[in-house]
């Protein structure tokens, strides 16, 4: 065999071998880190940041499916809502960063399709779903479009995208909330303070011209999915909640006069559940600062509360329950606590109270 043969072949294997130590390399950082939630997480810190959670989610739901009686659904507001804290039932939250209504009912079909069939189903109902124009498209991942298994470990794991990931997570600080060690999501405890002049920083609230969307008016046709939504589980209880926003974010809506179209939204969208509680209504949880860090992400205590209140029986203690109300007192009811949050706003401002 000739000499250049030789030297071209062992060029091929050396070349072959250095690409297997990459590979190697790059999945074994990847598996130790986790940020697609394929194994058990970070092991170096404990701290998930929540990447791609559309994805990560069902990487997740898919080994522990057997023990769960119970979904949540929800935006990134919801992804703070405890799972254990609607015991006996064992919920797994699939909540996720701007989670639209038309991914909901797509997840549900593919809850369906691997074979899941809760007994509790809880939904999480935000504003921006009816919006009337300036709305995120929703981003529904092919497998689930498309009913298949989503992306395997090795072909997550042994590409470039899923290395700047790992280390995004173990050099960057992340957002104020991440997912520990048992994929709880939680806050961090050097969270910023909440300020009420820069609510429109919180998650959710982040868009292009986002003084032009304060002012984007809001629109009931999209009810209609959340009854779509409610069929996928015929035998299950649904129960609907609309996560709290800062008091201050409503009284904006009430001086845009856009507050009557959120609420007609809201009401329309309570005759599809057999109970939805608006937690958004101004009160003392709402015009607090010191249990949310934006105005729109609310501690787990607060989350945890709200999950009692919507499986007890009785009448919330804060909050109004929309589907026993009429229209007429829901529009009354918010009001009333709109102007008692005015009244006490020019108080401390009066007695120069911080």
């Amino acid at each position: 065999m000739s000499r250049p043969v030789v030297s071209f072949r062992r060029y091929m294997a050396l070349t072959a071998l250095s690409a297997a130590a990459v590979c190697a390399l790059a999945f074994a950082i990847n598996a130790a880190v986790d940020p697609l939630w394929h194994f058990g997480g970070n092991r170096f810190s404990g701290v998930n940041p929540h990447f791609n959670e559309r994805l990560s989610k069902i990487n997740l739901l898919q080994r522990r499916m057997a023990d769960y009686d119970c979904v949540i659904f929800g935006s990134s507001r919801g992804t703070l809502m405890p799972g254990d804290a609607f015991a006996p039932h064992r919920c797994f939250n699939l909540s996720f960063a701007s989670g639209q209504i038309e991914e909901f009912v797509a997840y549900a079909d593919y809850l369906h399709h691997l074979g899941m069939r809760p007994k509790l189903v809880v939904v999480g109902v935000d504003g921006f779903n009816f919006l009337r124009e300036g709305r995120d498209p929703p981003s529904i991942p092919d497998f689930v479009r498309e009913l298949r298994p989503p992306p395997g470990v090795l072909a997550d794991y042994l590409s470039a995208g899923s290395l700047a990931l790992s280390w995004q997570a173990l050099t960057q600080p992340g957002t104020p909330r991440y997912y520990d060690r048992n994929f709880d999501c939680v806050i961090r405890a050097d969270a910023p303070a909440f300020d009420p002049a820069r609510f429109r920083s919180a998650e959710g609230l982040q868009r292009n011209d986002a003084r032009r969307r304060q002012s984007i008016p809001f629109d009931s046709a999209n009810a209609r999915l959340y009854g779509e939504l409610t069929k996928r589980f015929p035998d299950a209880r649904v129960l609907a909640y609309v996560p709290p926003v800062s008091a201050w974010r409503i009284d904006e809506m009430e001086r845009h006069g856009l507050l009557e179209g959120y609420l007609d939204a809201l009401y329309a969208t309570a005759r599809h559940f057999p109970r939805l509680i608006d937690f958004s209504l101004p009160g003392e949880q709402t015009a607090r600062t010191d249990n949310t860090y934006d105005g729109s992400h609310y501690a787990v205590a607060v989350n945890r509360d709200m999950a009692a209140q919507l499986m007890s029986d009785r009448a919330p203690a804060w909050g109004v329950d929309v589907t026993a109300a009429g229209r007429d007192v829901y529009q009354s009811r918010y009001r009333q606590a709109l102007l008692a949050f005015r009244d006490a706003q020019e108080f401390r401002a009066s007695a120069h109270l911080p």
